[in-house]
């Protein structure tokens, strides 16, 4: 059987998940696939539930390994895989079972290097429910470097472009310019930005059928603050910048909507700060300025143009200079995601549209 896609999957630490995940690739209609789960040492019975799979499906390969992360797990994967294009599934969410073959007809019939499509969210907040579609808007493909390279801003700021479950990949395209998954924070982003720093022919689809687990009802306490956040994200949005400078793009319009999608992560750190009870009153007061007279921090506040009213906000206060407002700002937000998470999911999703 000659092998469409191959779907990875690196399992670690969702034993409760991963039946549904597993059983949602399997009942896909496109049936010439092959399912390589990388157990990356999970510390449940994450192995034996993808053992117990595999022993009744021919097509699934469960390779087991020590701990190595999601990026090295994805890696090992991509090195077993022997079909024409890649998928790439976490393990604890799932996908509506026409995907793989209308994904796979949509890049063969076009002979695409890449698909990009929507997805849906799934939120549990407060012992609510609720699902949000984050969709391109329009389907559309681009037949080459510049007319994608013009359009790749669209879908940064609504995380269509930093996932790797969203997509499609031609095998041959990633193993010919040796693109791997690095081991770092968000690497998801960092793949998906060398895999299109030459890419042409992409094919935009306007479908979200992958369902992805925002919030669970065991995951509503908050978790620990990150004192490196703010780090890390100059670091990936450094990463954009190259990508930028490479292309030498550099038009106002473009470089608006890029630095605002820089702006919007600034006021995520400020929130956290915030928020962060692990921290004192003098420190959270320090990282906030230190967030605030960034060279790059102040660039981007300046040259962003965001569409987004609420996000246009918050930027007024940042570009303000004042601590003691930013640390309110932050609170009011961490209050509203705590105690009303749906209504602030939904005017999230809403504003990056």
């Amino acid at each position: 059987m000659d092998i469409k896609v191959s779907v990875i999957m690196p399992v670690y630490g969702v034993e409760k998940y991963l039946g549904k995940a597993i059983e949602s690739i399997m009942n896909q209609t496109l049936r010439e696939i092959e399912i390589i789960i990388v157990e990356d040492g999970s510390p449940d019975r994450c192995g034996e539930i993808a053992d117990a799979y595999a022993l009744n499906d021919d097509r699934i390969t469960v390779i087991h390994q020590q701990n190595g992360g999601v990026a090295n797990a994805r890696n090992n994967g991509i090195r077993a895989a022997r079909g024409e294009y890649l998928y790439f599934i976490d393990s604890d969410d799932w996908a509506e079972e026409s995907m793989l073959e209308d994904f796979y007809n949509c890049c063969k019939d076009n002979n695409a290097n890449l698909l990009i499509a929507g997805f849906t969210q799934e939120f549990y907040e407060n012992k609510k429910s609720m699902s949000l579609e984050v969709r391109p808007g329009e389907e559309i493909f681009y037949v080459d470097k510049e007319s994608f390279r013009e359009n790749a801003h669209k879908y940064l700021g609504n995380t269509l472009l930093a996932v790797p479950w969203n997509k499609l990949y031609k095998t041959s395209y990633v193993r010919e310019n040796n693109i791997l998954f690095p081991e770092i924070l968000w690497e998801d982003l960092h793949f998906n930005l060398d895999m299109i720093m030459d890419i042409d022919r992409v094919y935009v689809c306007d479908v979200a059928y992958y369902h992805y687990f925002r919030s669970r009802p065991e995951s509503e306490t908050a978790k620990e603050y990150d004192g490196n956040l703010f780090s890390k994200r100059k670091e990936q949005f450094r990463h954009v910048l190259k990508l930028y400078r490479y292309w030498n793009l550099r038009k106002p319009e473009i470089t608006g909507e890029v630095y605002a999608y820089y702006a919007e992560r600034l006021v995520h750190c400020v929130q956290e700060i915030a928020c962060a009870s692990s921290i004192t009153t003098d420190e959270k007061n320090a990282r906030i300025d230190e967030i605030l007279s960034d060279k790059l921090s102040i660039k981007a506040l300046k040259l962003q143009k965001s569409n987004s009213f609420m996000l246009r906000i918050c930027i007024m206060v940042l570009k303000s200079g004042s601590i003691g407002l930013c640390k309110f700002m932050g609170q009011a937000i961490g209050f509203v995601k705590k105690y009303f998470g749906l209504f602030f999911q939904k005017m999230k999703t809403t504003a990056q549209r």
